[in-house]
């Protein structure tokens, strides 16, 4: 059977991820101990994936779902906000990496204190404490202060909507949606039963059912809430033909406005209370989930009981419960459009 460790270190999940079979368990958590507290940075390494990354980049401009990803958080989000920019960085950031660059940022990172280790399979709880103590018990705690104290408050964008024009596209790609909060606000999980009606159930909710597969406007059209640290965000995505640009907005600006007016039928409140309860148990089939989900529970604090109270946590959830939440949080009125794609006449 094979066991699965995991270790995440401060925001978002900073993870370092080792799959094995349990009896090589040993072996894996030593590999594991030199990148967390002795790693190596060969410049002949860095240059290689300095390379990958650029080539990744290039790839990463020329499509519209990414350009217009991008340039929705650069919207959405102020210049002194982390999540006003790609995680991948830009062309001119990777090209300034240097070793000691990433040997300051694995010193100030990398600690103990901002650290969780996670083991997940056929492994004995007291051996495998008594083997993290062996190898990481020397892991010295540092000064840094948490990212999620460092994020500035995020007042939700006004209205605005901006075109990326890329030439020889023939698909426009779509990012609408708002700041929200972060993942352990009372209203996470009433905002996220309306996320998975709008655009997540049935495969994408009401906008796949009438913007993509009744109207034919659409590709795809689906939402999704990301919440994490700091003001995360509500957002939908759709693909169209440019030539449906106009249409297939003003039939997404539709839908939420009817969910906003009359909320989930009792169709979809019992069959998006069902699908909720089903996902969990799912993603705990895996070692992998199993690491997933125990560190979400740690890095957002929800809790050592939180699997038990998950099933109440959701059937508690009422029609009136999640309507008033989708209408302090989504005002169709405010949202932030970024559009990438074919420019238009």
């Amino acid at each position: 059977m094979g066991a699965g460790l995991s270790v995440d270190v401060g925001y978002a999940l900073v993870a370092v991820s080792i799959k094995c079979l349990a009896e090589d368990f040993s072996r894996a958590l030593e590999i594991l101990g030199r990148v967390a507290l002795r790693p190596t940075f060969p410049s002949v390494e860095l240059e290689r994936l300095r390379g990958q990354v650029l080539t990744d980049l290039r790839e990463a401009e020329d499509n519209t779902r990414w350009a217009a990803e991008r340039l929705w958080r650069e919207m959405a989000y102020p210049a002194e906000h982390r999540y006003h920019r790609m995680s991948s960085g830009t062309p001119e950031t990777v090209q300034r990496f240097t070793v000691e660059n990433l040997r300051e940022f694995h010193t100030t990172n990398y600690v103990a204190n901002q650290a969780h280790v996670i083991v997940v399979g056929d492994v004995p709880f007291e051996s495998a404490r008594q083997q993290v103590e062996r190898v990481l018990g020397g892991w010295q705690p540092g000064s840094t202060v948490p990212v999620a104290e460092t994020l500035p408050t995020t007042p939700a964008p006004g209205a605005a909507m901006r075109m990326h024009p890329m030439t020889g596209k023939t698909q426009a790609d779509v990012v609408q949606g708002t700041t929200t909060f972060e993942r352990n606000h009372p209203d996470y999980y009433a905002l996220a039963f309306a996320n998975h009606i709008i655009g997540r159930l049935y495969f994408m909710g009401r906008l796949g059912e009438k913007v993509r597969d009744e109207q034919g406007l659409a590709y795809y059209a689906t939402s999704d809430l990301s919440t994490g640290l700091g003001s995360g965000g509500w957002t939908i995505r759709s693909g169209v033909n440019p030539s449906n640009l106009d249409r297939a907005l003003e039939s997404i600006d539709t839908e939420v406005r009817r969910f906003l007016a009359d909320g989930p039928t009792e169709d979809e409140q019992a069959d998006g209370i069902a699908s909720l309860l089903g996902s969990l148990p799912r993603q705990l089939e895996t070692n992998e989930g199993v690491a997933s989900v125990l560190g979400e529970i740690e890095l957002y604090g929800l809790g050592l009981d939180y699997l038990d109270r998950y099933p109440e946590v959701i059937r508690s959830l009422t029609r009136e419960r999640v309507l008033e939440a989708a209408r302090v949080w989504i005002n169709p009125d405010q949202l932030v459009t970024a559009i990438a794609g074919p420019p238009r006449d």
